[in-house]
């Protein structure tokens, strides 16, 4: 078959315009349908920004706040019903009153008077303080803040001694019970009796042995009685620094027993520390006088069990009279006294370096005059200073 057209003859214009519209109404559906799509996608995205976080429709159109109804729950109201109250009764508690004499630190604005008032002392309280604490007075009267002192029991009455009558026949025997503390020599001072003498009429093997109830055959006024201080004496001022004052007056005290311990080592160490310093210094040495260590031992126990410290007993004794008491009678008579808890270390060598460092001491040590001497050590770790040693020195 023949190819009529020529080969290179170009397409007619009628045939283009048909190619044309032919083609252009085959895209027209799909350009609808793709706006469609678009104007569709469009309207969601305008939704989904309208209705985002930022909520720009509100801002559009006016809404309606809506108001918020405070709804009231009920709540139970309980009325208060008038309770009873308990008052409880306050409790008087009792404060134990001290039965024995016992030690006081003086506080900032303390004065005797108001201590006396304080622990019930009664209206010679000032002077039982005085009594047991006779360090006030040779003080001239003047105590100190942080100064220990002993206070008695409330109830405590002055001692008033009982003398042997005057007219008693020298030597007239008197049954004596020994009581707890009791001393040969405390027991000589009561009758007016000597230690010698009490040891031979009791045939007594050990002088320091003796036991409380034990009978013993006392000579008594076998020595004239020493007087005492006086009741009363020239009035003193115990003071405080800055505290208001008042006077007192010195008397004799109350004086009270205690287990007592003896070292006769230390006796011995001090006997000869101080022959050896008196050998030293080109004097004589002593010997030991029994009844000057009576007295010794006499004044050592009563300090010892009564808590305090002087030359001057509680019974007004002094060292002559105390002396004196022993049956010795001195043209001269000295006293050293040393006390020292047991708990810090006495013992001889510490007695007499003390009393050797002291010029007062070293002078009675040293006396050219005396010849004769006795020593006593006691103590009891319960009282106030714990252990005494007492020296008396004298010449006939």
């Amino acid at each position: 078959m023949l190819n009529r057209t020529p080969p290179n003859r170009p397409p007619s214009t009628s045939n283009v315009i048909k190619s044309y519209r032919k083609r252009r109404m085959q895209r027209g559906p799909l350009l609808v349908y793709g706006a469609i799509a678009l104007v569709v996608v469009g309207v969601i995205l305008l939704v989904v920004w309208l209705m985002g976080p930022e909520q720009p429709l509100g801002a559009m159109f006016a809404t309606d706040t809506p108001t918020v109804t405070v709804t009231s729950t009920p709540t139970n109201t309980t009325t208060p019903t008038a309770t009873a109250t308990i008052t409880e009764t306050p409790t008087v508690t009792f404060t134990p009153t001290p039965s024995e004499p016992f030690p006081y630190t003086i506080q900032e604005g303390d004065t005797l008077p108001a201590l006396a008032e304080r622990f019930n002392l009664g209206g010679d309280g000032v002077l039982l303080l005085l009594d047991y604490n006779p360090v006030i007075l040779e003080n001239d009267g003047i105590y100190f803040v942080g100064q220990t002192i002993i206070i008695p029991p409330p109830g405590t009455q002055r001692a008033t001694a009982t003398p042997i009558p005057a007219n008693l026949p020298r030597g007239t025997r008197i049954e004596y019970s020994v009581l707890p503390g009791d001393t040969l020599a405390g027991i000589a001072a009561k009758f007016n009796s000597r230690v010698d003498d009490i040891i031979a009429a009791n045939d007594l093997e050990d002088a320091n042995a003796l036991l409380v109830g034990q009978v013993l055959q006392i000579p008594a006024n076998l020595v004239t009685a020493t007087a005492t201080l006086p009741p009363t004496s020239t009035p003193v001022t115990p003071t405080v620094a800055g505290q208001p004052t008042q006077a007192a007056t010195a008397s004799t005290g109350a004086s009270t027993t205690c287990p007592v311990t003896e070292n006769a080592a230390f006796v011995a160490e001090l006997q000869t520390l101080i022959n050896n310093a008196r050998t030293s210094n080109n004097l004589a040495t002593l010997s030991v006088n029994q009844r000057l260590a009576a007295a010794a031992r006499t004044h050592a126990v009563d300090m010892l069990c009564n808590n305090y410290l002087s030359h001057i007993g509680l019974d007004g004794s002094t060292l002559q009279s105390r002396v004196a008491t022993q049956g010795y009678a001195a043209t001269l008579a000295l006293e050293d006294i040393y006390a020292l808890h047991p708990a810090y270390g006495i013992n001889a060598q510490a007695a007499f370096n003390w009393w050797m460092n002291n010029p007062a001491h070293r002078a009675d040590i040293l006396n050219p005059e005396t010849t004769e001497f006795g020593i006593a050590y006691v103590e009891n770790e319960d009282s106030l200073l714990g252990a005494y040693f007492v020296l008396v020195s004298a010449k006939p």
